[in-house]
């Protein structure tokens, strides 16, 4: 069945790529000076299983059409979910009177028709086999991800285990000649437990102490073994076990992989074009300049294969690059789509969407050696 409506969603593809000549045709005939269609399509598919019964099942597909249309230095949006001919016609003459309205605007418009493209090769985002999974097999999944934490250790409380998928076609064209798309799936599979915290005295008595484990992939092939997920889920709740709050002090700290994502994310924020020309960033006027410690490398990279972030072109059509934000602690790009570019007097860098895959580049030294090499410090 999975199959069978991604087959459908190739063919409502090639029915939107029709639909975004009409729609460049009606938009111009009725005064619009550029206009751009996107269709975004996706059918997803969760369930959470706890103590051996589903407790929730999700599997639903949408599709959304939206127009974007630039109108005398005003810009109007449009959205809906019936790409029908004439569905497409009245939301046209819609963003047309509702650009009336709107405030003028000199840095609203299309990409400069440079940057505009899809970059080659084959990134790996989509994997068929993943679409074609049953839902039988992912129901069984969660439960045998469930049942390998349970097994574990005789304490583990289970809170849950999910299981869950999306496959998505995303088109974009518009009025200067652009027209590609892609398609993309992503598997994903989590575990959360508990343990009680019963110490004879202290402040844990009572208490219980939980943590989570996941893994993600592009195919659900790719996925860890649940045995393997489930071991992380119960190693990080046991080392809770006996946790006592230290005393306020100045220390060093490690972040692991699951703090140091959260950490990366508010550094790319600070970088957003939208941050920096509201000067609401730390990182306004900072570019060219050293703000971090020379082991520090961000880069943001759309073209790894086969990562969940990977893209041919951002959200506005933009050919993607790899940019590096941060080179040894120096500051070289900000995160900008073609509008917040024109704002700054700058360069798209073909993040309209946000990030791709965003990552800090390995150092020499292992999270092991990190923590031996320090007598008392803060991990989180």
């Amino acid at each position: 069945r999975n199959r069978d409506r991604y087959k459908r969603a190739v063919m409502d593809t090639n029915r939107v790529l029709h639909l975004a000549g009409l729609e460049f045709e009606t938009a111009l005939s009725l005064g619009a000076d550029e206009a751009e269609v996107s269709l975004l399509r996706d059918t997803e598919f969760g369930v959470t299983v706890r103590n051996g019964e589903i407790e929730n099942l999700v599997e639903s597909g949408s599709r959304r059409v939206g127009i974007d249309l630039f109108v005398d230095g005003r810009k109007a949006v449009v959205t809906s979910t019936d790409n029908s001919e004439e569905s497409i016609r009245q939301l046209i003459a819609e963003g047309i009177e509702l650009s009336r309205v709107m405030d003028r605007d000199e840095y609203a418009g299309l990409p400069d028709k440079e940057e505009l493209g899809a970059a080659e090769g084959d990134l790996g985002s989509f994997d068929e086999a993943t679409a074609a999974i049953t839902a039988a097999e992912k129901i069984e999944t969660a439960m045998k991800l469930e049942k390998a934490t349970i097994a574990l250790d005789s304490r583990m409380i289970s809170d849950g285990a999910s299981c869950s998928t999306v496959t998505l076609t995303s088109v974009l064209a518009n009025s200067l000649g652009f027209c590609e798309s892609f398609d993309r799936t992503s598997s994903s599979i989590s575990v959360s437990c508990a343990a009680e915290d019963t110490p004879d005295s202290g402040e844990n008595t009572g208490k219980k102490q939980s943590s989570w484990w996941y893994s993600t992939s592009i195919s659900f092939a790719g996925l860890d073994p649940v045995e393997k997920v489930a071991s992380r889920a119960v190693e990080r709740t046991l080392r809770k076990l006996g946790a006592v709050k230290p005393k306020s002090c100045e220390v060093p700290v490690i972040f692991d992989d699951v703090t140091s994502t959260q950490l990366l994310s508010y550094v790319a924020s600070a970088a957003g074009g939208s941050s920096i020309y509201k000067k609401a960033s730390f990182l306004v006027d900072m570019l060219g300049k050293e703000n971090g410690s020379p082991l520090v490398t961000i880069i943001d990279d759309p073209l790894m294969k086969g990562r969940p972030g990977s893209r041919p072109f951002d959200g506005e059509g933009v050919r993607s690059r790899v940019k590096t934000i941060v080179d040894a602690g120096t500051l070289e790009n900000y995160l900008l789509s073609s509008y917040q570019a024109r704002k700054l007097g700058l360069k798209t860098t073909g993040n309209a969407g946000g990030t791709s895959n965003l990552y800090m580049k390995a150092g020499e030294h292992s999270p092991e050696e990190m923590i031996s090499g320090i007598e008392n410090g803060l991990y989180l």
